[in-house]
């Protein structure tokens, strides 16, 4: 919601403009979603106070000034904390040409524009806004509420408001800070704030330019591009056309599904066909039918008329226009039940850079919308950037709703399911235990929401405790199976020698003699293993080097009688 979308449903609501000083006192109050609401009817007093001032000095302006006036005045409201002392850059030709011009717009100053601003609003709206309320302005959603109200046109470009990011002065390809200007020539890039201004130096050092070209300043006369006229009209309504949708909207409701599509039908042809297709009626009747139609499962014709509704809203009503942004808002999320979710997540994400530059960061509607973002990105199986969005989504409601509301308890009851399905199951059963106190606290033990917490609650702590004991299990296994694999090395234990070396410990080569005693050795383990250890053969060194050969008349069988091939004309020797 900006000043626009605020006047309109006052306006909606049989409230005057003038009543935006009650409107802000009301909402004055310790609730914190309030404050938003208080600080946007503040922003859109400021904004109205500004643009009487600067019409009374623009309106027997001659045009050349008009660009200098407009900037000067621009750079007292939001470029004081870059400058504080902005000059007026007029020209001396122009000055001498009109002579006998008011320039009284040269004498404002920063302190001035905020006394005559704090006048302003206390006699238009019967309320004294706070002393400090330049601290708390939000310089680029004013600029635009000022550029709209004025109808003033300025360059795309980042523009500097604030002491945060110092100028950088280019000199002969090096960059230096705004302090370091002893040098032959130096100029200010347009990042800085404005246009490149040249400052001229003498061989000493000393700045010998006016202080008007030299100053660093927000604004400058060539960043105002244009002042366009603001034309307000009385647009007529068709009181048949409205008649047919609201006739087709209580049939739906009776149950009576065909007579009401075909009243909403009727409805959308007297509206093209009295606005014509390029209105911002027309635009409206396409966002309502888009809803009627989703509503009735014809999700095709609701995303067409979606798309229409963004288009023409776009050309009628502006690029950065409220309706527009709850146009590619519902367009979203129609795209999303069409199984379009990747498309919808465009559409989705354009919207909520609308809301930045409209409103700024933590815009009380950007809850839902982000909670959405985060829905479609756990359809997609995109569980950890679900949970990022969620995260956000919780830290905007709890600086706009409280940490203990009912809106808070719910995304924190999502995050929950968000951070279970992201394997984390230690901050799943900490946000829920959250979501459950504060539902236990607010609504009472017995309530639906108090009692689906408990069990998803009791369902995550039980699974938090499977997950560790498993985990346990397989560490412990997994040390098991070490151990087990490791070699162990006693006293007892003799290293066996490696190829080609001896069991002695000098590496060198064993002989035939010591194989033959080896060998011995282990004829008799394997012959005395029913004797006690240590126990000695009683066979002669004949039989067992017979038994060692092969050659024991025991085991030694008839060998098989080979034949030969006669065509081979070489035989085995």
């Amino acid at each position: 919601m900006d000043g626009q979308s605020l006047s309109t449903l006052l306006h909606k609501r049989g409230i005057n403009i003038r009543y935006l000083g009650k409107v802000a006192e009301l909402s004055a109050g310790a609730e914190p979603r309030s404050q938003a609401l208080r600080l946007l009817a503040s922003q859109e007093m400021i904004a109205r106070a500004f643009k009487h001032i600067a019409n009374r000095h623009l309106r027997y302006l001659p045009a050349p000034f008009a660009s200098t006036c407009v900037a000067h005045l621009l750079n007292c409201l939001l470029g004081h904390d870059l400058n504080g002392s902005p000059k007026a850059e007029v020209e001396k030709s122009l000055r001498l040409l009109y002579s006998e011009a008011s320039l009284d717009f040269e004498n404002v100053t920063p302190q001035s524009l905020q006394a005559e601003i704090n006048a302003q609003v206390k006699l238009r709206y019967r309320i004294d806004i706070e002393e400090d309320w330049t601290a708390q302005l939000k310089h680029l959603q004013m600029l635009r509420e000022v550029c709209l109200k004025l109808g003033i046109q300025l360059t795309a470009q980042d523009y500097n408001f604030g002491k945060s990011i110092t100028p950088q002065l280019s000199i002969n390809g090096h960059t230096h800070s705004h302090e370091d200007q002893h040098t032959s020539s130096a100029t200010i890039p347009a990042s800085a704030g404005g246009k490149k201004k040249k400052k001229a130096v003498d061989q000493d050092g000393a700045n010998t330019s006016s202080p008007e070209v030299g100053n660093v300043q927000t604004f400058y006369a060539d960043d105002i591009l244009n002042i366009v006229p603001i034309i307000k009209e009385a647009a007529p309504r068709s009181v048949l056309a409205t008649e047919a949708l609201e006739a087709g909207r209580i049939s739906i409701a009776q149950q009576q599904k065909e007579l009401g599509i075909e009243l909403l039908l009727e409805s959308l042809s007297l509206h093209e066909q009295i606005y014509g297709i390029l209105h911002a009626e027309v635009a409206r009747v396409y966002y309502q039918l888009s809803t009627h139609f989703y509503n009735l499962d014809d999700k095709a014709i609701a995303v067409e008329l979606a798309r229409k509704a963004v288009i023409v809203a776009e050309r009628t009503l502006g690029i950065d226009s409220h309706e527009t942004v709850l146009s590619y808002l519902n367009l979203g999320l129609f795209e999303h039940a069409s199984g379009n979710t990747r498309l919808a997540l465009t559409y989705v994400r354009h919207a909520l850079d609308l809301l930045k530059v409209v409103y700024g960061p933590r815009h009380p509607d950007s809850i839902t919308t982000i909670n959405n973002v985060a829905v479609m990105l756990q359809h997609l199986k995109l569980y950890h950037d679900s949970r990022l969005w969620f995260e956000t989504s919780l830290a905007v409601s709890q600086d706009v709703s409280g940490r203990t509301s009912i809106n808070t308890a719910t995304l924190l009851f999502q995050l929950a399911q968000a951070l279970a399905l992201d394997q984390d199951s230690k901050g799943a059963v900490g946000r829920m235990r959250e979501a459950y106190n504060i539902f236990n606290a607010e609504l009472g033990a017995q309530d639906r929401n108090t009692r689906e917490a408990e069990t998803w609650l009791e369902q995550l702590t039980h699974n938090a405790v499977s997950i560790a004991k498993h985990a346990k299990d397989v560490q412990a296994r997994r040390l098991r199976r070490i151990n087990q694999l490791t070699p162990r090395v006693t006293l007892a234990t003799r290293m066996q020698p490696q190829a080609g070396q001896s069991s002695a410990g000098d590496g060198a080569t064993g002989t035939i003699a010591d194989a033959t005693e080896a060998a011995v050795a282990a004829a008799g383990a394997a012959a005395g293993a029913g004797r006690p250890l240590g126990g000695l053969d009683e066979r002669s060194i004949d039989e067992l080097l017979r038994y060692i050969e092969g050659s024991d008349a025991s085991k030694q069988t008839t060998p098989k009688k080979r034949t030969t091939n006669p065509k081979r004309r070489q035989q085995p020797a």
